[in-house]
């Protein structure tokens, strides 16, 4: 991952913060969020070590129940807790996606079962890391991001606190079972196409994705081929908007403004459109559309102007062009498996790794440098849409929930790939776009599922977003919210 600066400044007054040291705060939601937990530490009503021996313990014990982690690291995490036992360093997991040093990075493939430990750390992973936590493992992902689903071959599926019989989602399926079942109250994630913002909805959490380029160790170009950035899962707001203040890059094009530094909603009213049919003219099942009318009458009511909206572009074209980039982009994994373990290594891929592989192998150059045009015109009238509006409301899934299963990676890929693509209908454009976007926990299936909602704007506007959601939060609390499979210690 190409990197770029970010300031030191930031990073400590991010890591500050974290210490609890910023008069005023809000009162702590229950359970303890990663700042609220650094505050009891800081001021002795918790210590480092009981902290994280206790997330271990809890790490231990959750995996048995719910595979969510490749790794968890006792004796280097013993090894690692800071010399004062009021320095907080809070518990957390690194997505096994991306090169922790030390640790070996395996890809969620079994291609890379005997891959050697990283010899450094990636910037965003490396910047994280000092923000006053602790990394204690690293979570399950599928293979090279690809699915929407955690459920790789290589070591099987991950389970969703809230019914073990359904999916946390994917690809950050792993870290969001993790924050989910109160394991730890924060752990690294990563989107490509959803994949905060998928696992947030299907868990009862807060999934941010950042614009391009706003973060530490993301390129600061706005190339819409460029889709994957890094940031994190949290149970609160103010964990996410802390990480967004602490680690955000310099010199990124276009962005405009740093995002302040929120602990609270500013309160400005906004103007928000409304998108609900997949990319074939179809609804979303009963219980999203009902979310979805649910979340407009609370915007309202909160003296929003909510508004329909139609999709800026074709949706069917836009999603056959994402399909090819995201082949592309398989490509160029196998291509790396194959430099470095050769046809052997190729041959334990995943079939929907190597059918996506042979898709964006077959395009011809001119093919495409088509494809990029139009990828960048999706991009241009996702932008140009903002006129009348100021952000967007779809649903985050076109269904409510996942079982295991149901997207197995031993299924014929074709099959996987057709249902996924209409599945995952709404959150590929802002990846596209560089876009601001967000999945808010406000909202529950009949069956008491999460489901969260997924709200959006252009490149640059994290601020007004996270403005949304303290609102949001302070109007519709989920933190009380918790599942039936719970490890935290603080249940009330």
């Amino acid at each position: 991952m190409a990197g770029h600066c970010f300031d030191r400044r930031q990073l400590l007054a991010g890591a500050a913060m974290l210490a609890g040291s910023r008069a005023g705060a809000q009162p702590a939601p229950a359970p303890d969020d990663a700042t609220a937990l650094a505050t009891r530490i800081r001021t002795g009503g918790a210590s480092t070590r009981e902290e994280v021996v206790a997330a271990l313990d809890r790490a231990e014990a959750a995996q048995a129940r719910l595979n969510f982690a490749v790794l968890i690291d006792r004796p280097r995490a013993i090894n690692s807790l800071p010399a004062d036992d009021r320095t907080p360093a809070i518990p957390t997991f690194i997505k096994d996606l991306n090169d922790f040093k030390g640790w070996p990075t395996k890809n969620g493939s079994r291609a890379f079962e005997r891959a050697p430990p990283a010899k450094s750390n990636e910037v965003f992973v490396d910047a994280f890391a000092q923000m006053n936590t602790l990394p204690i493992g690293k979570t399950t992902t599928p293979e090279f991001g690809l699915m929407c689903v955690t459920e790789p071959l290589s070591h099987g599926p991950t389970r969703n606190p809230w019914n073990a019989d359904y999916s946390p989602g994917g690809s950050s399926g792993g870290s969001a079972a993790a924050v989910a079942a109160g394991v730890v109250p924060i752990a690294h994630a990563n989107d490509g196409g959803g994949s905060i913002r998928i696992p947030a909805a299907l868990t009862g959490l807060f999934g941010f994705k950042p614009s391009r380029g706003r973060l530490a160790g993301q390129k600061t170009q706005d190339d819409p081929a460029d889709l994957a950035v890094d940031h994190v899962l949290t149970r609160s707001v103010r964990d996410a908007a802390l990480t967004m203040v602490a680690l955000q890059g310099k010199g990124a094009d276009g962005l405009g403004e740093a995002v302040p530094r929120l602990n609270g909603p500013v309160g400005q009213r906004f103007r928000i459109g409304v998108i609900t049919a997949i990319a074939d003219g179809s609804q979303p099942d009963a219980e999203v559309l009902a979310g979805i009318a649910r979340t407009r009458a609370l915007l309202t009511g909160m003296g929003h102007r909510v508004m329909d909206v139609p999709w800026p572009f074709a949706p069917a074209d836009f999603a056959r062009d994402f399909t090819a980039l995201w082949a592309l982009g398989a490509a160029d994994s196998v291509q790396g498996v194959n430099k470095a373990y050769g046809a052997d290594g190729v041959a334990q891929l995943e079939p929907l790794t190597r059918h996506l592989a042979d898709q964006g192998a077959a395009l011809a150059q001119a093919d495409v440098q088509a494809l990029m045009g139009r990828l960048a015109s999706y991009r241009d009238a996702y932008n140009a849409s903002f006129r009348e509006h100021d952000l967007l409301l779809t649903p985050v899934l076109s269904r409510h929930a996942v079982k295991v299963g149901e997207l197995s990676p031993s299924r014929p890929p074709a099959e996987i790939l057709a249902d996924m693509m209409r599945l995952v209908a709404y959150t590929p454009v802002q990846n596209l776009a560089g876009a601001a976007a967000m999945s808010v926990p406000i909202m529950q299936a009949t069956n008491g599922l999460p489901l969260g909602m997924h709200f959006a704007g252009r490149r640059g506007d994290d601020a007004r977003l996270l403005d949304l959601a303290f609102q949001l939060e302070a109007a519709a609390p989920w933190a009380q919210r918790l599942p039936p499979i719970w490890f935290g210690n603080r249940r009330s």
